[in-house]
């Protein structure tokens, strides 16, 4: 490419960059800074002017102006010294990444990983094996993938606060192609929705979070992220609404949260209660297929329909009778073309068809960790406490293959959780301080990393179908 065009491109690239930052309110700090060799893209010229263009970038650190909770221990403004430290740490913590003939399959993938006990998120090149960022953040917390996989969230439940970090990767799309750009990962903004975020519902443009110490929710629009820090807030009906458990989802255009006192309200895009239906206590997981909203109950599944214009109907399917103690579903999963929204269920899984209203327990080996949808809803992997990941028909619960990926987790151990993108499964491993890579297709364990901390979760930040140089 000559210069000139590459000074331009370059340029075009600052100008945009720094218009989404003017639209941003507050103070920044300047991004992590990169690894140098391990982001390298061929083009040093192109790619230094890129990691630049994050000095420009806030970290908009903000309380809501409108709220008025007791935050002063965690006052966002607070900190001009080094206890929010945004910057990335000169280390190489990350290491026995896989050969080169498999590393372009991951070729634009980036992991956020959260630690399970310190203040700290990293972030992974799957490709490089490598850390490209390091944050220091409010506290501990769990790591969400996004719709717009550019991005990814942090719940910082303890500390009142959500951090959406940027993957650092952007495009230049050339019509039959576009190329990757790859450039330092940064926070994008640390926020106060409210207190005790403890749950996220993300689909479309749409990211609710469900507050634990409010007994309500913060609802986003996905696209503003980094430009505006409104939002819908969703207000508890009372004290009673509060607490550990709670789950929320959009469905058609209208959020319905699930409480501690059992009731599952039907919100619209103002906020405002338009239905509510009692029955699902102790509330814990939601999934959406089509219209229908199913979300955890301590004694089944509650199914939450829209009928359409703001009309909706609730149907609650209870646990089937002689199941083990305490056994509930709590994890659920669903894919738009699958016919059938999956939960964990005891030593085993829930099959929930929200057509017929019935609900089908599978044994498992072992109890599930954690269970996600992959190939495009073809597959469903499921982790159990064992160790193994298991490959699934999603429509029969039949396992198909079957991999070790870690260590048998013992009662009251930190479980692993699942990421994934296309046919790669990111397990976080948390007693083994590990991100293991498993190829879906083949089932074979392709890379495993040790991390710097016990993770917590992982989250993937990507862009698909772009070409990276």
């Amino acid at each position: 490419m000559p210069r000139l065009l590459r000074s331009s491109l370059v340029l075009l690239l600052l100008l945009w960059f720094g218009a989404g930052t003017a639209l941003a309110q507050g103070t920044g700090r300047q991004a992590a800074e990169p690894f140098g060799a391990v982001l390298a893209l061929g083009d040093a010229e192109a790619h230094d002017a890129h990691e630049g263009d994050h000095d420009d970038h806030g970290h908009d650190e903000h309380e809501h102006e409108d709220r008025a909770h007791d935050d002063d221990a965690h006052d966002d403004h607070a900190h001009d010294g080094d206890a929010y430290d945004d910057h990335a740490h000169d280390d190489h913590d990350a290491h026995d990444a896989h050969d080169g003939e498999h590393a372009h399959g991951t070729g634009g993938v980036r992991l956020l990983v959260a630690s399970l006990d310190g203040p700290e998120l990293i972030v992974l090149d799957a490709a490089a094996g490598a850390i490209v960022g390091r944050f220091t953040v409010p506290g501990p917390g769990t790591a969400h993938q996004l719709p717009n996989a550019q991005l990814a969230a942090v719940l910082h439940g303890d500390a009142n606060r959500v951090t959406f970090v940027h993957s650092g990767l952007t495009t230049i799309d050339h019509g039959e192609h576009a190329d990757l750009l790859v450039g330092s990962p940064y926070v994008l903004s640390t926020v106060n929705l409210g207190r005790e975020p403890s749950a996220l519902f993300a689909a479309g443009n749409d990211v609710a979070v469900w507050l634990a110490g409010d007994g309500g929710a913060a609802w986003l629009d996905a696209r503003l992220l980094g430009v505006s820090l409104d939002f819908v807030e969703v207000a508890g009906p009372g004290p009673e609404s509060a607490g550990p458990g709670g789950a929320l989802a959009v469905v058609d255009g209208h959020l319905v949260v699930a409480g501690a006192d059992g009731a599952a309200r039907v919100h619209d895009r103002r906020g405002s209660a338009i239905a509510e239906f009692g029955g699902c206590p102790a509330p814990q997981g939601q999934a959406v297929l089509g219209d229908v909203a199913v979300l955890g109950c301590s004694d089944g599944v509650l199914l939450v329909t829209s009928a359409g214009g703001g009309v909706f109907t609730a149907h609650k399917i209870a646990l089937p009778p002689g199941g083990p103690d305490g056994a509930r579903v709590r994890t659920l999963a669903a894919d738009g073309g699958g016919p059938l929204v999956v939960g964990d269920f005891g030593q085993g899984l829930a099959l929930i068809d929200v057509v017929a209203r019935t609900l089908t327990t599978v044994p498992l080996p072992a109890a599930p960790a954690d269970l996600r949808f992959a190939e495009g809803g073809e597959v469903l992997l499921v982790l159990t406490t064992d160790g193994d990941l298991h490959a699934l028909d999603p429509a029969t619960g039949g396992v198909g293959a079957s991999v070790r990926v870690t260590h048998a987790a013992a009662a009251g151990e930190a479980r692993p959780s699942l990421a994934v993108w296309g046919e790669a499964v990111f397990v976080a491993d948390p007693e083994e301080r590990e991100l293991v890579w498993v190829d879906v297709d083949r089932m074979e364990v392709e890379a495993r990393w040790s991390l710097p901390f016990a993770p917590a979760s992982a989250a993937v930040m990507a862009i698909e179908g772009a070409v990276r140089h």
